[in-house]
């Protein structure tokens, strides 16, 4: 047995740990809890896409799979389709102002709303908070009875304008600013509840300390409390590209809604062009091909954002 001297001179044995127990580790039980999700996102995020990517390289054209038996006849067939670049020219237009817009909207109402501490600010708060609980096909619906002067409630007002019919006021002119309006309805209602629990947890010593500084009300929200939800705000810009990317069920319900009259092709937007390879052509691989692209550009966009921001850097202390 080892010894070692103690402070009055006298040898001591050396009790040190045994190799079998120094390899042992404590099991961390936070583990556990990511297992669930590391199992979701193989069955319905990876497990897709890994299926998709086999699916662009194989054949349909006999009525069964053939795998990994067209090579890139796929690929090479869609971006010769005229119809792939004017539905990404579509949606890129869309995606743009809709980003723009979810960005700048959500975080200004989120902001306003933490500088109110009466009822009216609790009344606009929850108003502002309804809308995330309707889905989008739900809201189209509702917005085009509302727009429809044949079936509105405020028919007569249309009328006044001179709107005889649901075409006069959605046309090709302004579709994608009336589809922004949609997905802003839908989706802001969410991120205004996130943003304003984000700015409630700013430290109140903090807060404190700034209007000691002289801090007045806007100041405050945009130079304390504003780089708080930086990071959730960039995470809303991850979401809002990839959501718009695939965005389907607007322009078709536009689309049947104004039936003959509607100045919406089946071909608008990438997963509508997917739908018709799939369900008209029944050509899988070719709608496989859509789906890689759409994975492509949002995986990408989102590594941009993730490293270029600087928003989702951590700092541990020692």
């Amino acid at each position: 047995m080892a010894t070692s001297l103690n402070v009055t001179g006298q040898s001591t044995p050396f009790m040190g740990i045994s190799p079998g127990r120094r390899k042992r580790r404590k099991w961390n039980w936070g583990i556990a809890l990511v297992i669930p999700y590391l199992i979701a996102v193989l069955l319905f995020a990876v497990g897709p896409a890994l299926l998709a990517l086999l699916f662009s390289f194989s054949d349909f054209t006999a009525g069964k799979p053939q795998l990994l038996m067209a090579g890139f006849s796929n690929y090479i067939n869609v971006f010769k389709d005229p119809s792939f670049l004017k539905s990404y020219w579509n949606v890129i237009r869309f995606s743009v102002l809709a980003t723009t817009t979810g960005f700048i909207g959500s975080v200004s109402i989120a902001l306003i709303l933490s500088l109110t501490r009466d009822r009216l600010g609790t009344y606009a708060r929850s108003v502002f908070f309804l809308p995330g609980s309707i889905t989008g096909p739900a809201l189209a619906l509702m917005f085009l009875f509302m727009l429809d002067p044949t079936l509105s409630p405020f028919n007569f007002l249309f009328h006044l304008l001179g709107w005889k019919k649901l075409a006069d006021f959605v046309n090709s002119g302004n579709a994608i600013l009336v589809m922004t309006v949609l997905r802003f309805y839908l989706m802001s209602g969410t991120w205004i509840a996130i943003f304003y629990a984000a700015l409630e947890g700013v430290s109140v010593e903090l807060i404190e300390a700034a209007k000691i500084d002289g801090c007045g009300p806007w100041r405050l929200s945009w130079y304390i409390r504003r780089p708080v939800i930086m990071g959730f705000v960039w995470f809303m810009v991850i979401q809002l590209i990839a959501n718009n990317l695939m965005i389907f069920g607007e322009p078709y319900l536009i689309a049947t809604a104004m039936g003959g009259a509607s100045f919406i092709d089946p071909f608008w937007s990438p997963n509508m062009l997917g739908a018709y390879y799939t369900l008209t052509l029944a050509n899988f691989g070719m709608s496989s091909v859509i789906a890689i692209s759409q994975i492509i550009i949002s995986f990408s966009s989102s590594i941009f954002i993730v490293t270029k921001t600087g928003a989702f850097t951590t700092q541990v202390a020692d």
